[in-house]
């Protein structure tokens, strides 16, 4: 979720300085500052787009008070810290210049080197420049250790990639508009290893990249470095990463639609009363980066927004497949992306998920439906529950961003449909909830015979029940309903890892009995529960927050009991008398704590 502001007319510009900066408060006005007034000796049409990566300190409001002061910058925010290259993907997506320059916040590298990378562009007709700390002509203040891990990092993408590179870690490029707007679209890294692969996917793709001298003082800003061991643990395993995708499956090969070639969406919010995090939802939608979208919500009861792309059509209390149905009469878009009230998307939801919609197999698109960082304790272990291997399985790439697949099964939180398919089926047309989606999924999949794709830079934040309650009454929704569909639609939910938590539940529960039947039973009932508690204890731990490992421990083992025994009594029960048919009572709101 970001916001931007543009202060007067951008017309006939030529550069584009995107500055991510996290935690910058302390310096981040007065470094804006220098930064426009070189770039204002470089003597051409200029903007500075400031992208605050979710910082925790003032650095936005610092921001804002810079281009008050400053027509060249403007401003533009990440709610949740989502590393540098999302940050500058967020500029990216806002930049109106011929050329984009990258730029680091804490100005380690004086901006008025961008002169050399302008000159040298235009010079040689080069398609990127970058700085680099080992060409012979670099003047380095450096740390030693920051100089062996570029050195080592350097050799290890040189057997990688190839690159005719001697750096690419340095915090300042310069990229035709062009070579990004074809490259971005594939890259996938956010964080630190997202330059690699920038500049690999534009080498790959035939784009000229050359180097220039720099002159780096690591002291300048009093600053040492913010990279430790398990930073440099993630670079390795993403730049691996990046080589699996361009080198073994060939994922940068695919042709991606541009910003403007992609279709219109209806974004469809089924909703009860009116609430608040409806109005996070909103405001978050209305901030995305995508060229055309509208907001369909339908609530129980009318309500006003002052936004001509939300349109709210009441319905009066109907179950959460009816209203979805409803987008059928209502929308424009080719696209349906259907979005739980009480989640939020962030700013290239849309753009990340509707390019995968290029392959025409394709029917429907899932994103990872994380938890909010603003969400409190009680509601954070309820996330880690579902992400653990123990309750989320193979499936917890639901709840934490996994890798690139294709799915049989996705739930509606996040989920994106054409809507030529969406009416082939028929919609949600049934009376389940939850479960529409299972149902709706298998007609795809087994009807259609087309597919499910799971991207996982589709993120949306998704509000979590607390633990123990809310976050039980709904495990229990789902197994109550997952062991009924066992029988009624076995092609994906008569699967052995829905049974687990049922013969767990049964085990724990009656196994001490073995042991009035033989001892031996009895010693082996204690080695078994001792080693599941083990278990789930370390899987709490992994957490990495000692005030939460208790919630996790305990909800991971009440998660399985609840899963286990309601399960048992879904694939026992006849018909589960669900009340919500059409045209009569809707159950509880997604606000309540949505699926």
């Amino acid at each position: 979720m970001t916001e931007s502001r543009d202060n007067g007319n951008r017309a006939g510009v030529k550069l584009s300085v995107i500055m991510p900066a996290y935690n910058e408060g302390e310096r981040i006005r007065a470094n804006l500052h220098e930064a426009s007034s070189s770039l204002v000796a470089l003597g051409v049409p200029f903007e500075i787009i400031v992208v605050d990566d979710g910082s925790a300190d003032d650095t936005l409001e610092e921001a804002r008070a810079a281009a008050a002061a400053d027509s060249h910058i403007r401003v533009a925010r990440n709610v949740h810290n989502q590393g540098k290259g999302w940050a500058l993907k967020t500029g990216f997506n806002r930049a109106r210049g011929e050329v984009v320059a990258f730029l680091d916040a804490d100005l380690d590298i004086a901006p008025a080197q961008l002169g050399n990378l302008w000159d040298k562009l235009h010079r040689e007709g080069a398609d990127v420049v970058i700085g680099s700390k080992f060409h012979p002509d670099s003047k380095i203040d450096y740390p030693l250790w920051r100089r062996l891990f570029s050195l080592c990092y350097f050799l290890f993408i040189k057997v990688l990639f190839g690159l005719p590179l001697k750096d690419t870690q340095t915090g300042i490029k310069l990229y035709r508009r062009g070579v990004l707007a074809e490259v971005f679209p594939h890259v996938l890294v956010k964080k630190f290893a997202f330059d690699i692969e920038l500049l690999a996917i534009a080498h790959y793709k035939g784009f000229r990249i050359s180097e220039v001298p720099v002159v780096i003082d690591f002291r300048r800003r009093m600053r040492w470095g913010r990279i430790g061991l398990r930073d440099i643990l993630n670079i390795l395993v993403d730049t691996l990463s990046i080589f699996y995708r361009m080198k073994i499956v060939g994922y940068y090969d695919r042709r991606l639609p541009r910003l403007s070639e992609l279709p219109p969406v209806s974004i469809v919010i089924a909703v009860g009363p009116f609430n608040g995090y409806l109005v996070e939802s909103l405001e978050a939608c209305l901030e995305l980066d995508y060229p055309d979208f509208e907001v369909l919500v339908f609530p129980d009861e009318p309500f006003e927004w002052d936004d001509p792309r939300v349109k709210v059509i009441p319905t009066g209390k109907q179950p959460p497949s009816y209203k979805r149905d409803l987008a059928l009469e209502h929308a424009r878009g080719e696209i349906l992306a259907f979005l739980d009230d009480d989640a939020y998307p962030v700013t290239d939801w849309l753009t990340s998920a509707v390019r995968n919609f290029s392959r025409a197999e394709v029917a429907a698109v899932g994103g990872p439906a994380v938890t909010p960082p603003s969400d409190d304790l009680r509601r954070q272990a309820s996330g880690e529950i579902y992400a653990s291997p123990l309750v989320g399985g193979s499936y917890n790439y639901r709840y934490i961003q996994g890798m690139y697949r294709e799915v049989e099964d996705y739930p509606t939180c996040n989920l994106l449909v054409r809507k030529e398919v969406f009416s082939r089926v028929g919609g949600f047309d049934t009376q389940y909830w939850p479960g529409e989606d299972t149902v709706f999924c298998l007609k795809v999949v087994r009807d259609l015979g087309l597919r499910i794709a799971y991207e996982p830079d589709a993120i949306v934040y998704h509000h979590r029940r607390q633990v123990y309650a809310g976050h039980l009454r709904q495990i229990r929704s789902y197994a109550l309903h997952r062991g009924y569909f066992v029988k009624k639609f076995p092609e994906t939910s008569r699967k052995p890892a829905y049974f687990m938590p049922s013969l767990l539940a049964l085990g724990l529960t009656f196994g001490w009995a073995a042991a009035f039947v033989w001892r031996p039973l009895g010693w082996a009932y204690l080695a078994t529960a001792g080693l599941y508690f083990a278990v789930a204890l370390l899987s709490a731990c992994l957490s990495f927050n000692p005030r939460m490992i208790w919630y996790v421990f305990s909800g991971i083992v009440a998660s399985h009991l609840t899963y286990g025994f309601w399960f048992m009594r879904g694939l026992l029960s006849r018909d589960l008398g669900y009340p919500g048919r059409r045209g009569e009572a809707a159950p509880p709101a997604a606000s309540e704590g949505g699926k």
